[in-house]
């Protein structure tokens, strides 16, 4: 071999091409020469994927040190992947040595794989890279079916700053595909009197949902919906089958869930975490204009618990489990989460329409009037003490809604909680991901109503008040370029199965808290006992348990979790994002509040977060939670 290559005083590296398919634990090595027509099957755990070489062979002539534009221009592989499974699966592929093929030639010396440069083409990819030790190349998603198989082109050549020990060496590899089914989310625990619903965008209704087949899909960014009904109704719908609507006039509250998942965060330039920049993307993720949160959904006895929720180099690492998955001692294996801010109902249970605006600003206990509907105005002028109890005391004995209290937790939002929101939104199964929006349009639209009605739309991330709802949450025509729905693009997820007034709307008290302080004077405070920014004590209400609220004991968003940075809580580490507006609780206003309001503008968002005393303010509101403690 060495006497060949002095001979023709050239360098050749061979790149000769062989298949590898893992699918799950088990694997078959299966080798294809790239010569002719050929294909490969593979059937394994319940998968069954396919790759499909179409044309001739991939080889490198006089593989001396070539510039990039010098090796783009030579002989490409094409092949594609297609997946015959029942079930979308999640895959790499991967360019790798080919050790069965070296043993072939003892003599041969190799070229290391970090001087191995290649080009790979599909359809909104094209890129240009080094090899690195995982030997990635691409991943992605797989969907099932030959409509959706992903076609490829590959070149190989030596690196023009390779050295000259590189030089005069050869490179076996052969490509691998390492497929798995794709992350599943834990199924939704409904309560006994929940209805799982579905939206029926025909009929323009909501209907009672079909557990028994695909009634929520995460990777399609459709969101497990349900919600409770009143009294006289709820026997019906439980004994309905389903296909029948649920009446909005019924509908006291409607629920999301939010299944248990970790995260990581990407930096494409090494130096700032901003997030993954998505196949087709042309600019680089920046703070006003973030990038993907990688998500993988787990099981409840999972826990990462001591991953930085940063990426090490290019792929997905150091997962991290936010806490807003752990409920004093329980884990849990999602939460529900009230699909718009929380109303007031004027009438006694019966959450019909809009109510008097008057009326809905009360900082009163009555849990039986927490309504969650669209179309209602906003829970406004209550106290954090007083929103924790009307939020814990909804599922006591005797409430209309009839929840069960042996079986699930009432409580209002914690800080932590709403970032369980926010990184799901900003991933591949919330907006971020909903292929109808584009650019500055893929962040949540705002809620710019000045009245405080929810589920409005402005049908933009940010505006102005308006005196007008000027899209309902239901309005889903899409109006192309990149703009999505008008109204349902407010939500989480970019249709109707999402989470609404995250951007505008009020400004929602969520459960965190600077050092058990009370709030600033006697009479602006959150109601309960604890220390005044003047250092003297309020005497009021009993704190609930430490489960309850998210305690931070610095200003600084670097030490705010005992001298550590608050990772989970869509703190410091999406500070800025979208240019939303970022503010932590300090001495004078010690509570925590998310969201933005309507008069904010570009500065309310799903990454924002603000403060204040924990007294009642027209422009503050709250958001309610459902845990599932037994059997979650």
């Amino acid at each position: 071999m060495k006497e060949w290559i002095k001979e023709h005083k050239k360098v050749l590296g061979i790149l000769v091409l062989f298949v590898v398919l893992f699918i799950g634990i088990s694997y078959a090595w299966l080798r294809l020469t790239v010569i002719g027509k050929k294909e490969v099957s593979v059937k394994g755990n319940n998968l069954d994927i396919i790759l499909i070489e179409t044309n001739g062979d991939l080889i490198i002539e006089d593989a001396i040190p070539v510039v990039d534009e010098t090796g783009k221009v030579g002989n490409s592989f094409k092949f594609y992947i297609q997946n015959n499974s029942l079930v979308d699966v999640d895959y790499d592929l991967l360019l790798i040595d080919n050790k069965e093929k070296q043993k072939e030639c003892e003599e041969c010396e190799y070229i290391p794989y970090n001087d191995i440069r290649y080009e790979l083409k599909r359809v909104n990819l094209e890129k240009v890279d080094s090899l690195t030790e995982n030997r990635v190349i691409d991943n992605g998603n797989l969907k099932r079916g030959e409509k959706n198989r992903i076609y490829y082109e590959l070149k190989i050549w030596l690196d023009i700053n390779a050295g000259n020990e590189a030089q005069g060496k050869v490179f076996y590899g052969k490509v691998a595909i390492n497929a798995t089914q794709v992350n599943q989310p834990n199924g939704p625990i409904l309560a006994d009197n929940m209805i799982p619903v579905v939206y029926d965008g025909t009929d323009k209704r909501w209907e009672k949902a079909d557990v028994t087949s695909e009634w929520y899909n995460y990777n399609n960014q459709e969101w497990a919906n349900a919600v409770t009904v009143t009294a006289t109704s709820r026997s019906g719908y439980q004994q309905a089958k389903a296909g029948v609507e649920v009446k909005m006039a019924d509908i006291l509250q409607m629920w999301v869930w939010i299944p248990r998942y970790s995260y990581t965060i990407k930096s494409e330039d090494g130096t700032h975490y901003y997030g993954k920049k998505e196949d087709g993307r042309l600019d680089e993720p920046s703070q006003l204009l973030p990038g993907e949160i990688d998500i993988k959904f787990i099981r409840k006895d999972e826990k990462d618990e001591n991953g930085s929720a940063q990426y090490t180099g290019k792929y997905a690492t150091n997962w991290y489990t936010p806490p807003g998955f752990t409920f004093g001692e329980e884990e849990l294996s999602g939460i529900w989460v009230g699909k718009f801010e929380t109303g007031y109902s004027s009438g006694e249970g019966t959450g019909v329409g809009v109510d008097n605006e008057i009326a809905a600003r009360k900082d009163i206990e009555e849990p039986n009037k927490a309504i969650i509907k669209p179309n209602v105005y906003s829970w406004r002028m209550i106290r954090v003490s007083t929103i924790d109890l009307v939020s814990r005391r909804m599922i006591e004995s005797g409430n209309v809604f009839g929840y069960d209290q042996s079986t699930y937790d009432s409580h209002a939002m914690k800080n932590s909680e709403w970032a369980l929101i926010s990184y799901l939104t900003q991933s591949k199964y919330g907006k971020y991901g909903n292929p109808l929006y584009s650019g500055m349009n893929k962040e949540v639209y705002m809620n710019a109503y000045n009245a405080y009605v929810t589920g409005c739309s402005f049908g933009v991330p940010s505006a102005a008040s308006t005196t007008t709802c000027e899209n309902q949450y239901d309005v889903m025509t899409d109006r192309g370029n990149g703009q999505g729905y008008a109204g349902a693009g407010a939500s989480s997820t970019g249709n109707i199965t999402g989470i609404y007034d995250i951007n505008g709307g009020a400004w929602e008290y969520t459960m965190g808290v600077l050092n058990k302080m009370s709030g600033n004077t006697a009479t602006d405070n959150s109601g309960y006992t604890g220390q005044l920014a003047d250092e003297s004590t309020f005497q009021g209400r009993v704190w609930p348990a430490a489960k309850y609220y998210d305690l931070y004991t610095s200003n600084d968003l670097t030490t705010a979790c005992n001298g550590n940075p608050c990772k989970g809580h869509a703190l410091n580490e999406v500070a800025g994002w979208y240019g939303d507006y970022s503010s932590m609780v300090y001495k004078t206003n010690p509570w925590s509040v998310r969201g933005g309001c309507h008069s904010v503008d570009a500065l309310a968002g799903v990454f924002g977060f603000s403060t204040y005393f924990g007294s009642v303010l027209s422009s503050l509101s709250f958001r309610q939670v459902l845990t599932p403690i037994v059997n979650s």
